[in-house]
Protein backbone atom coordinates (compact mmCIF):
# COMPACT_ATOMS: atom_id res chain seq x y z
CA UNK A 1 0.00 0.00 0.00
CA UNK A 2 1.39 3.56 -1.11
CA UNK A 3 1.33 4.42 3.22
CA UNK A 4 3.44 1.72 4.06
CA UNK A 5 0.56 -0.47 6.60
CA UNK A 6 1.38 -4.06 7.49
CA UNK A 7 -1.41 -5.59 5.66
CA UNK A 8 -4.72 -6.97 7.53
CA UNK A 9 -7.46 -8.25 7.65
CA UNK A 10 -8.91 -12.05 6.47
CA UNK A 11 -11.80 -12.05 8.19
CA UNK A 12 -12.34 -15.35 9.99
CA UNK A 13 -13.97 -17.27 13.28
CA UNK A 14 -17.42 -16.71 14.80
CA UNK A 15 -16.08 -13.01 15.29
CA UNK A 16 -15.48 -11.81 11.89
CA UNK A 17 -13.66 -8.53 12.83
CA UNK A 18 -9.69 -8.66 12.94
CA UNK A 19 -8.03 -6.08 14.28
CA UNK A 20 -4.49 -3.85 14.06
CA UNK A 21 -3.26 -0.35 14.83
CA UNK A 22 -1.28 2.32 13.71
CA UNK A 23 0.08 3.84 16.93
CA UNK A 24 2.02 7.02 16.31
CA UNK A 25 4.58 8.30 18.95
CA UNK A 26 5.89 11.42 19.59
CA UNK A 27 9.61 11.73 20.88
CA UNK A 28 11.24 14.14 23.25
CA UNK A 29 14.91 14.34 24.80
CA UNK A 30 14.56 12.92 28.57
CA UNK A 31 17.01 15.50 30.06
CA UNK A 32 15.26 18.70 28.06
CA UNK A 33 12.19 17.69 27.01
CA UNK A 34 12.76 18.79 23.31
CA UNK A 35 11.90 17.28 20.31
CA UNK A 36 14.10 14.07 19.67
CA UNK A 37 14.99 13.12 15.98
CA UNK A 38 15.87 9.59 16.76
CA UNK A 39 19.44 8.35 15.78
CA UNK A 40 20.38 4.64 16.59
CA UNK A 41 16.87 3.25 17.60
CA UNK A 42 15.98 1.24 14.91
CA UNK A 43 19.55 -0.68 15.45
CA UNK A 44 18.38 -0.84 19.35
CA UNK A 45 14.65 -1.87 18.28
CA UNK A 46 16.28 -4.80 16.42
CA UNK A 47 18.46 -5.93 19.09
CA UNK A 48 15.75 -5.96 21.84
CA UNK A 49 13.19 -7.65 19.56
CA UNK A 50 16.38 -10.32 18.46
CA UNK A 51 16.53 -10.71 22.49
CA UNK A 52 13.07 -12.03 22.30
CA UNK A 53 13.22 -13.98 19.60
CA UNK A 54 15.23 -16.39 21.32
CA UNK A 55 11.72 -17.48 22.48
CA UNK A 56 9.69 -16.34 20.18
CA UNK A 57 10.97 -15.90 16.78
CA UNK A 58 10.83 -12.23 16.07
CA UNK A 59 13.44 -11.89 12.82
CA UNK A 60 13.62 -8.49 11.72
CA UNK A 61 14.00 -6.68 8.38
CA UNK A 62 15.35 -3.20 7.78
CA UNK A 63 14.06 -0.64 5.58
CA UNK A 64 16.36 1.58 4.17
CA UNK A 65 15.59 5.00 2.01
CA UNK A 66 18.50 7.05 0.25
CA UNK A 67 20.87 5.28 2.73
CA UNK A 68 18.75 6.29 5.64
CA UNK A 69 17.30 3.32 7.99
CA UNK A 70 14.19 4.62 8.92
CA UNK A 71 12.09 1.47 10.15
CA UNK A 72 12.04 -2.24 10.93
CA UNK A 73 9.88 -5.15 9.31
CA UNK A 74 9.18 -7.90 12.30
CA UNK A 75 6.61 -10.74 12.68
CA UNK A 76 4.39 -8.07 14.63
CA UNK A 77 4.41 -5.54 12.39
CA UNK A 78 6.01 -2.39 10.90
CA UNK A 79 7.90 -0.32 13.32
CA UNK A 80 9.32 3.13 11.40
CA UNK A 81 8.80 6.53 11.64
CA UNK A 82 5.70 9.03 10.23
CA UNK A 83 6.90 11.63 8.24
CA UNK A 84 9.72 12.77 10.63
CA UNK A 85 12.33 11.00 12.77
CA UNK A 86 10.98 12.55 16.01
CA UNK A 87 7.67 10.75 15.37
CA UNK A 88 7.93 7.25 15.69
CA UNK A 89 5.27 5.35 14.00
CA UNK A 90 4.43 1.45 14.90
CA UNK A 91 1.65 -0.56 12.59
CA UNK A 92 1.01 -3.68 14.94
CA UNK A 93 -1.48 -6.59 13.38
CA UNK A 94 -3.09 -7.86 11.94
CA UNK A 95 -4.77 -9.82 14.46
CA UNK A 96 -6.69 -12.48 13.56
CA UNK A 97 -10.87 -12.47 14.34
CA UNK A 98 -12.24 -14.24 17.11
CA UNK A 99 -13.81 -13.58 21.19
CA UNK A 100 -9.86 -12.69 21.84
CA UNK A 101 -8.75 -10.80 19.06
CA UNK A 102 -8.87 -7.27 21.53
CA UNK A 103 -6.77 -9.13 24.27
CA UNK A 104 -4.14 -10.05 21.69
CA UNK A 105 -3.97 -6.96 20.29
CA UNK A 106 -4.01 -5.16 23.79
CA UNK A 107 -0.88 -7.01 24.75
CA UNK A 108 0.43 -6.30 21.35
CA UNK A 109 0.54 -2.54 22.22
CA UNK A 110 1.45 -2.99 25.63
CA UNK A 111 4.77 -4.94 24.58
CA UNK A 112 5.75 -2.78 21.85
CA UNK A 113 5.38 0.57 23.80
CA UNK A 114 7.94 -1.25 26.50
CA UNK A 115 10.24 -1.91 23.30
CA UNK A 116 9.96 1.49 21.73
CA UNK A 117 10.48 2.74 25.26
CA UNK A 118 13.26 0.90 26.00
CA UNK A 119 15.04 1.39 22.64
CA UNK A 120 14.59 4.92 23.14
CA UNK A 121 16.25 5.36 26.37
CA UNK A 122 19.42 3.97 25.05
CA UNK A 123 19.96 7.18 23.27
CA UNK A 124 18.60 9.00 26.17
CA UNK A 125 15.08 9.79 24.77
CA UNK A 126 11.66 9.22 26.04
CA UNK A 127 8.14 8.82 24.23
CA UNK A 128 5.72 11.76 25.59
CA UNK A 129 1.94 11.23 26.38
CA UNK A 130 1.02 14.27 23.94
CA UNK A 131 -0.89 14.16 20.18
CA UNK A 132 1.63 16.56 19.36
CA UNK A 133 4.77 17.89 20.94
CA UNK A 134 4.00 20.94 22.54
CA UNK A 135 7.64 23.02 21.80
CA UNK A 136 9.19 22.45 18.28
CA UNK A 137 9.61 25.73 16.09
CA UNK A 138 9.83 23.83 12.28
CA UNK A 139 11.97 25.68 9.55
CA UNK A 140 12.99 24.69 6.22
CA UNK A 141 16.69 23.43 8.09
CA UNK A 142 14.39 21.14 10.66
CA UNK A 143 12.13 19.68 7.56
CA UNK A 144 14.81 18.75 5.54
CA UNK A 145 17.32 17.50 8.02
CA UNK A 146 14.56 15.43 9.63
CA UNK A 147 12.25 14.29 7.09
CA UNK A 148 11.76 10.50 6.32
CA UNK A 149 13.69 9.52 3.22
CA UNK A 150 10.87 8.86 1.16
CA UNK A 151 10.44 10.58 -2.69
CA UNK A 152 6.77 10.76 -2.33
CA UNK A 153 7.04 14.22 -0.31
CA UNK A 154 9.06 15.78 -3.57
CA UNK A 155 6.11 15.21 -4.95
CA UNK A 156 3.76 15.55 -2.59
CA UNK A 157 5.33 19.81 -2.69
CA UNK A 158 6.55 19.73 -5.85
CA UNK A 159 3.92 18.76 -7.82
CA UNK A 160 0.68 19.08 -5.27
CA UNK A 161 1.56 22.19 -3.95
CA UNK A 162 1.40 20.72 -0.14
CA UNK A 163 2.62 22.22 2.90
CA UNK A 164 4.32 18.89 3.84
CA UNK A 165 6.42 21.11 6.70
CA UNK A 166 3.14 21.46 8.94
CA UNK A 167 3.12 18.53 10.74
CA UNK A 168 6.59 18.52 11.62
CA UNK A 169 5.87 18.90 15.33
CA UNK A 170 4.88 15.32 15.61
CA UNK A 171 1.36 15.46 15.50
CA UNK A 172 0.39 11.74 16.11
CA UNK A 173 -2.42 9.59 15.87
CA UNK A 174 -4.54 6.66 17.00
CA UNK A 175 -5.36 4.49 14.37
CA UNK A 176 -7.39 1.73 15.01
CA UNK A 177 -7.68 -0.94 11.95
CA UNK A 178 -11.34 -2.93 12.13
CA UNK A 179 -11.82 -5.55 9.52
CA UNK A 180 -15.34 -6.14 8.08
CA UNK A 181 -17.63 -7.46 4.82
CA UNK A 182 -17.98 -5.21 2.25
CA UNK A 183 -21.82 -5.11 2.96
CA UNK A 184 -21.51 -3.51 6.63
CA UNK A 185 -17.81 -1.34 4.82
CA UNK A 186 -19.96 1.57 3.84
CA UNK A 187 -22.24 1.74 6.81
CA UNK A 188 -19.63 1.69 8.79
CA UNK A 189 -17.47 4.25 6.87
CA UNK A 190 -20.98 6.76 7.34
CA UNK A 191 -20.78 6.28 11.32
CA UNK A 192 -17.53 6.20 12.07
CA UNK A 193 -17.04 9.61 9.79
CA UNK A 194 -20.09 11.08 11.71
CA UNK A 195 -19.17 9.82 15.46
CA UNK A 196 -15.55 11.03 14.64
CA UNK A 197 -16.28 14.54 17.22
CA UNK A 198 -16.68 11.61 20.27
CA UNK A 199 -13.05 10.45 19.38
CA UNK A 200 -11.57 13.20 18.55
CA UNK A 201 -12.96 15.26 22.02
CA UNK A 202 -12.36 11.83 24.24
CA UNK A 203 -8.67 11.68 23.33
CA UNK A 204 -8.10 14.91 22.87
CA UNK A 205 -4.44 16.01 23.95
CA UNK A 206 -2.59 18.57 21.99
CA UNK A 207 -3.61 22.12 23.40
CA UNK A 208 -0.05 23.47 23.24
CA UNK A 209 1.80 23.80 19.41
CA UNK A 210 5.62 25.38 19.15
CA UNK A 211 5.78 26.47 22.48
CA UNK A 212 2.69 28.19 23.13
CA UNK A 213 -1.14 27.71 24.11
CA UNK A 214 -3.38 27.23 21.48
CA UNK A 215 -7.20 28.05 20.96
CA UNK A 216 -7.51 24.11 20.44
CA UNK A 217 -7.67 20.94 22.93
CA UNK A 218 -6.88 18.85 19.68
CA UNK A 219 -4.81 21.37 17.64
CA UNK A 220 -3.33 18.05 16.36
CA UNK A 221 -6.45 18.38 13.65
CA UNK A 222 -5.63 21.38 12.38
CA UNK A 223 -2.63 19.49 10.30
CA UNK A 224 -5.02 19.12 7.20
CA UNK A 225 -5.96 22.56 6.52
CA UNK A 226 -2.77 23.80 7.02
CA UNK A 227 -1.55 20.86 5.16
CA UNK A 228 -3.67 20.75 2.28
CA UNK A 229 -5.78 23.79 1.60
CA UNK A 230 -2.65 25.37 -0.04
CA UNK A 231 -2.58 22.28 -3.13
CA UNK A 232 -3.00 23.41 -6.52
CA UNK A 233 -5.20 20.53 -6.74
CA UNK A 234 -9.00 21.25 -5.54
CA UNK A 235 -9.08 17.59 -5.03
CA UNK A 236 -6.59 17.66 -2.19
CA UNK A 237 -8.83 20.41 -0.33
CA UNK A 238 -12.28 18.24 -0.80
CA UNK A 239 -10.67 15.04 0.78
CA UNK A 240 -9.62 15.64 3.99
CA UNK A 241 -13.27 17.16 4.57
CA UNK A 242 -16.04 15.14 5.96
CA UNK A 243 -18.37 15.05 2.44
CA UNK A 244 -21.52 17.01 2.40
CA UNK A 245 -23.59 14.02 3.14
CA UNK A 246 -23.48 10.01 4.08
CA UNK A 247 -22.58 7.54 0.95
CA UNK A 248 -25.58 6.22 -0.16
CA UNK A 249 -23.46 3.24 -1.44
CA UNK A 250 -19.36 1.82 -2.81
CA UNK A 251 -19.96 3.37 -5.88
CA UNK A 252 -21.44 6.82 -4.49
CA UNK A 253 -18.09 6.85 -2.22
CA UNK A 254 -15.64 6.41 -5.06
CA UNK A 255 -17.40 8.78 -7.19
CA UNK A 256 -16.93 11.07 -4.52
CA UNK A 257 -13.16 10.10 -4.17
CA UNK A 258 -11.74 9.60 -8.19
CA UNK A 259 -14.35 11.78 -9.71
CA UNK A 260 -15.47 14.88 -11.17
CA UNK A 261 -13.25 17.87 -9.32
CA UNK A 262 -10.42 15.32 -7.87
CA UNK A 263 -6.97 14.59 -9.09
CA UNK A 264 -5.32 11.22 -9.56
CA UNK A 265 -1.68 10.84 -8.19
CA UNK A 266 0.27 8.03 -10.25
CA UNK A 267 -0.04 6.38 -13.39
CA UNK A 268 2.86 3.70 -12.48
CA UNK A 269 5.27 4.12 -9.80
CA UNK A 270 8.40 1.83 -8.85
CA UNK A 271 8.96 0.84 -4.60
CA UNK A 272 6.52 0.30 -2.45
CA UNK A 273 4.96 2.54 0.44
CA UNK A 274 6.23 6.19 0.02
CA UNK A 275 9.49 5.02 -0.93
CA UNK A 276 9.27 5.65 -4.67
CA UNK A 277 11.77 5.56 -6.74
CA UNK A 278 10.04 6.37 -9.92
CA UNK A 279 6.66 7.44 -11.33
CA UNK A 280 4.69 8.15 -14.12
CA UNK A 281 1.87 10.70 -14.16
CA UNK A 282 -1.18 11.06 -16.50
CA UNK A 283 -0.65 14.37 -18.39
CA UNK A 284 -3.03 16.96 -17.00
CA UNK A 285 -3.64 15.21 -13.71
CA UNK A 286 -7.19 13.83 -14.40
CA UNK A 287 -9.81 12.17 -12.47
CA UNK A 288 -9.01 8.86 -11.56
CA UNK A 289 -12.29 7.30 -12.98
CA UNK A 290 -11.67 9.29 -16.13
CA UNK A 291 -8.43 7.37 -16.54
CA UNK A 292 -9.87 4.22 -16.09
CA UNK A 293 -12.29 4.98 -18.46
CA UNK A 294 -10.00 6.29 -21.55
CA UNK A 295 -7.73 3.38 -22.18
CA UNK A 296 -4.17 2.90 -23.02
CA UNK A 297 -2.33 6.52 -22.98
CA UNK A 298 1.43 8.27 -23.03
CA UNK A 299 2.17 8.76 -19.36
CA UNK A 300 5.30 11.33 -18.34
CA UNK A 301 7.59 10.79 -15.59
CA UNK A 302 8.05 12.69 -12.17
CA UNK A 303 11.57 13.06 -12.29
CA UNK A 304 13.74 10.50 -14.27
CA UNK A 305 12.91 8.60 -17.04
CA UNK A 306 11.21 7.61 -20.72
CA UNK A 307 7.29 8.38 -21.29
CA UNK A 308 5.88 5.46 -22.30
CA UNK A 309 1.95 4.00 -22.94
CA UNK A 310 0.12 2.59 -20.05
CA UNK A 311 -3.10 0.84 -19.97
CA UNK A 312 -5.37 1.55 -16.80
CA UNK A 313 -5.83 -1.45 -14.68
CA UNK A 314 -8.41 -1.89 -11.40
CA UNK A 315 -4.59 -1.66 -9.52
CA UNK A 316 -4.81 1.58 -10.16
CA UNK A 317 -8.11 2.21 -7.79
CA UNK A 318 -6.14 -0.11 -5.27
CA UNK A 319 -3.18 2.42 -5.34
CA UNK A 320 -4.99 4.81 -4.75
CA UNK A 321 -7.33 4.60 -1.77
CA UNK A 322 -5.17 6.18 0.41
CA UNK A 323 -5.28 9.47 -1.06
CA UNK A 324 -8.84 10.84 1.23
CA UNK A 325 -7.40 12.44 5.21
CA UNK A 326 -10.36 12.48 6.43
CA UNK A 327 -11.38 11.13 9.76
CA UNK A 328 -11.80 7.15 8.31
CA UNK A 329 -10.89 5.64 4.96
CA UNK A 330 -12.09 2.15 3.81
CA UNK A 331 -9.31 -0.05 2.92
CA UNK A 332 -8.93 -3.31 0.88
CA UNK A 333 -6.64 -5.15 -1.43
CA UNK A 334 -7.97 -7.30 -4.46
CA UNK A 335 -7.18 -10.88 -4.94
CA UNK A 336 -4.77 -12.42 -7.67
CA UNK A 337 -6.18 -12.82 -9.95
CA UNK A 338 -7.70 -8.96 -9.60
CA UNK A 339 -10.90 -8.49 -11.46
CA UNK A 340 -11.47 -7.37 -14.86
CA UNK A 341 -11.34 -3.22 -14.82
CA UNK A 342 -14.39 -3.05 -17.70
CA UNK A 343 -16.95 -5.16 -15.16
CA UNK A 344 -15.63 -2.78 -12.82
CA UNK A 345 -16.73 0.22 -14.46
CA UNK A 346 -19.78 -1.12 -15.86
CA UNK A 347 -20.98 -1.99 -12.37
CA UNK A 348 -20.06 1.83 -11.35
CA UNK A 349 -22.16 3.10 -13.87
CA UNK A 350 -24.85 0.50 -14.54
CA UNK A 351 -25.33 -1.32 -11.58
CA UNK A 352 -24.09 0.39 -8.81
CA UNK A 353 -25.96 -0.97 -5.87
CA UNK A 354 -23.96 -4.52 -7.14
CA UNK A 355 -20.45 -2.74 -6.30
CA UNK A 356 -20.43 -4.26 -2.78
CA UNK A 357 -20.51 -7.75 -4.26
CA UNK A 358 -17.83 -7.44 -6.26
CA UNK A 359 -15.34 -6.06 -3.98
CA UNK A 360 -17.06 -8.91 -1.25
CA UNK A 361 -16.03 -11.58 -4.42
CA UNK A 362 -13.18 -10.04 -5.42
CA UNK A 363 -10.70 -8.72 -2.68
CA UNK A 364 -8.78 -10.47 0.05
CA UNK A 365 -9.71 -8.34 2.95
CA UNK A 366 -11.56 -4.66 3.50
CA UNK A 367 -10.79 -2.79 7.03
CA UNK A 368 -11.79 0.46 8.62
CA UNK A 369 -9.33 2.98 9.24
CA UNK A 370 -10.05 5.58 12.04
CA UNK A 371 -7.73 8.74 12.10
CA UNK A 372 -9.67 10.93 14.77
CA UNK A 373 -8.40 9.86 17.44
CA UNK A 374 -4.97 11.57 19.08
CA UNK A 375 -2.37 9.87 20.08
CA UNK A 376 -2.74 9.14 24.17
CA UNK A 377 -0.46 6.97 26.74
CA UNK A 378 -0.13 6.62 30.39
CA UNK A 379 2.19 9.27 32.10
CA UNK A 380 2.61 9.06 35.57
CA UNK A 381 -0.06 11.47 36.68
CA UNK A 382 -2.88 9.61 34.70
CA UNK A 383 -1.64 6.77 36.97
CA UNK A 384 -1.59 8.38 40.50
CA UNK A 385 -4.85 10.12 39.46
CA UNK A 386 -6.70 7.23 37.81
CA UNK A 387 -4.99 3.65 38.14
CA UNK A 388 -3.12 0.77 36.00
CA UNK A 389 -6.31 -0.45 34.50
CA UNK A 390 -6.95 2.86 33.23
CA UNK A 391 -3.85 4.04 32.03
CA UNK A 392 -3.63 0.60 30.67
CA UNK A 393 -6.35 0.87 28.58
CA UNK A 394 -5.28 4.88 27.27
CA UNK A 395 -3.71 2.83 23.82
CA UNK A 396 -6.12 0.31 23.26
CA UNK A 397 -8.92 1.66 24.33
CA UNK A 398 -9.65 3.70 20.42
CA UNK A 399 -9.57 -0.04 19.10
CA UNK A 400 -12.26 -1.36 21.32
CA UNK A 401 -14.50 1.45 20.60
CA UNK A 402 -14.30 1.13 17.00
CA UNK A 403 -14.73 -2.67 17.23
CA UNK A 404 -17.55 -2.12 19.59
CA UNK A 405 -19.42 0.19 17.73
CA UNK A 406 -19.20 -1.91 14.36
CA UNK A 407 -19.90 -4.80 16.48
CA UNK A 408 -23.50 -3.32 17.28
CA UNK A 409 -23.38 -1.74 13.65
CA UNK A 410 -27.43 -1.13 13.76
CA UNK A 411 -27.83 1.09 17.20
CA UNK A 412 -24.57 2.67 16.25
CA UNK A 413 -26.27 3.37 12.76
CA UNK A 414 -29.55 4.53 14.93
CA UNK A 415 -27.54 6.97 16.76
CA UNK A 416 -25.73 8.45 13.70
CA UNK A 417 -29.26 8.69 12.43
CA UNK A 418 -30.86 10.72 15.18
CA UNK A 419 -29.11 14.04 14.46
CA UNK A 420 -28.58 15.62 11.06
CA UNK A 421 -25.34 14.63 8.87
CA UNK A 422 -24.55 18.73 9.25
CA UNK A 423 -24.91 18.58 13.29
CA UNK A 424 -22.08 15.79 13.06
CA UNK A 425 -20.06 18.16 11.07
CA UNK A 426 -20.39 20.81 13.19
CA UNK A 427 -19.67 19.03 16.35
CA UNK A 428 -16.32 17.99 14.73
CA UNK A 429 -15.19 21.48 15.15
CA UNK A 430 -16.26 21.77 18.64
CA UNK A 431 -14.74 18.60 19.38
CA UNK A 432 -11.38 19.97 18.27
CA UNK A 433 -11.82 23.42 19.87
CA UNK A 434 -13.05 22.25 23.05
CA UNK A 435 -13.00 18.54 23.50
CA UNK A 436 -15.68 17.13 26.18
CA UNK A 437 -17.41 20.53 26.53
CA UNK A 438 -18.59 21.31 22.77
CA UNK A 439 -21.44 21.86 21.79
CA UNK A 440 -23.34 22.18 18.51
CA UNK A 441 -26.85 22.93 18.40
CA UNK A 442 -27.83 22.23 21.62
CA UNK A 443 -26.10 18.80 21.00
CA UNK A 444 -23.54 18.38 23.74
CA UNK A 445 -20.08 16.41 23.42
CA UNK A 446 -20.79 14.83 26.70
CA UNK A 447 -24.10 13.01 25.93
CA UNK A 448 -22.82 12.48 22.38
CA UNK A 449 -19.35 10.39 24.26
CA UNK A 450 -21.90 8.56 27.00
CA UNK A 451 -23.93 7.39 23.78
CA UNK A 452 -20.86 5.97 21.90
CA UNK A 453 -19.34 4.40 25.01
CA UNK A 454 -22.69 2.99 26.10
CA UNK A 455 -23.00 0.98 22.49
CA UNK A 456 -19.12 0.07 22.70
CA UNK A 457 -19.40 -1.07 26.28
CA UNK A 458 -22.43 -3.06 25.77
CA UNK A 459 -20.87 -4.88 22.60
CA UNK A 460 -18.30 -6.26 24.46
CA UNK A 461 -17.82 -9.24 26.16
CA UNK A 462 -17.36 -8.49 29.91
CA UNK A 463 -13.58 -9.61 30.35
CA UNK A 464 -12.76 -7.04 27.99
CA UNK A 465 -14.54 -4.35 29.33
CA UNK A 466 -11.75 -2.90 31.01
CA UNK A 467 -10.45 -1.60 27.36
CA UNK A 468 -12.78 0.94 27.83
CA UNK A 469 -11.59 2.03 31.31
CA UNK A 470 -9.65 5.15 30.08
CA UNK A 471 -12.70 6.79 27.80
CA UNK A 472 -14.75 5.91 30.40
CA UNK A 473 -13.12 7.65 33.20
CA UNK A 474 -12.62 10.79 30.78
CA UNK A 475 -16.10 11.04 30.59
CA UNK A 476 -17.08 10.95 34.17
CA UNK A 477 -14.10 13.16 35.32
CA UNK A 478 -13.46 15.42 32.16
CA UNK A 479 -9.95 15.06 32.53
CA UNK A 480 -8.76 14.73 28.94
CA UNK A 481 -5.22 14.07 28.14
CA UNK A 482 -5.37 18.02 27.17
CA UNK A 483 -6.89 19.37 30.33
CA UNK A 484 -5.09 17.50 32.34
CA UNK A 485 -1.84 19.28 30.56
CA UNK A 486 -3.58 22.88 30.94
CA UNK A 487 -4.29 22.14 34.53
CA UNK A 488 -0.68 21.28 35.44
CA UNK A 489 0.72 24.52 33.54
CA UNK A 490 -1.62 26.58 35.21
CA UNK A 491 -0.76 25.35 38.51
CA UNK A 492 3.17 25.71 38.26
CA UNK A 493 4.91 28.31 38.32
CA UNK A 494 7.99 30.40 37.00
CA UNK A 495 8.58 31.40 32.34
CA UNK A 496 6.27 30.12 30.39
CA UNK A 497 9.21 27.94 28.71
CA UNK A 498 10.41 26.70 31.97
CA UNK A 499 6.93 25.87 32.89
CA UNK A 500 6.12 24.16 29.25
CA UNK A 501 9.70 21.86 29.62
CA UNK A 502 8.35 20.67 33.13
CA UNK A 503 4.82 19.57 31.99
CA UNK A 504 7.26 17.63 29.16
CA UNK A 505 9.10 16.00 30.91
CA UNK A 506 6.17 14.93 33.46
CA UNK A 507 4.12 13.40 30.37
CA UNK A 508 7.03 10.69 29.85
CA UNK A 509 4.96 7.42 28.53
CA UNK A 510 4.90 4.77 31.05
CA UNK A 511 4.63 1.15 29.62
CA UNK A 512 1.89 -0.72 31.45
Amino acid sequence: MMDGKSEPMAATGTDHFSLGVELEMPTADASTGATHPVRGFFANLAHILADQGLTQGLATQPLHGNGREYGLRSPRGVHSIDNGFNNLESSLGPVAAGESSLDTLAVMIRREIRDVSAALAREGAMLVNFSEHPDVVVDEDFYFAHRAPKALYDYQILHRGWNHMSGFDAKAQNSPSTGLDFSQAVSGLNCLIALAPAFIALYANSPFEAGVLTPNKENRLTIWPRQLDCSRMPGDRKLHRAPVRPFRNMADYLTWMFGPDTQMWFAEHRGQGKSISQALLAPGDPPLLDFLRGGPRWVVPYGPGNAKIVTPSIRHLEDHQFTQYGDCRLRYAFADPPPELERFLALLDEQPDQLETFFQDHTAYCYLEGRAAGATFADQELLDLAGEEVGASAAVSPSALQYGLLRDLDRTKRLVAGHAWSEWIGLREQAVRSALDGEFGGITLRRVCAAVLEIAGNALAADQAWTLAYPLWVLRTGKTGADRALARFARSSGPPTQRLRELILTRRVIPV
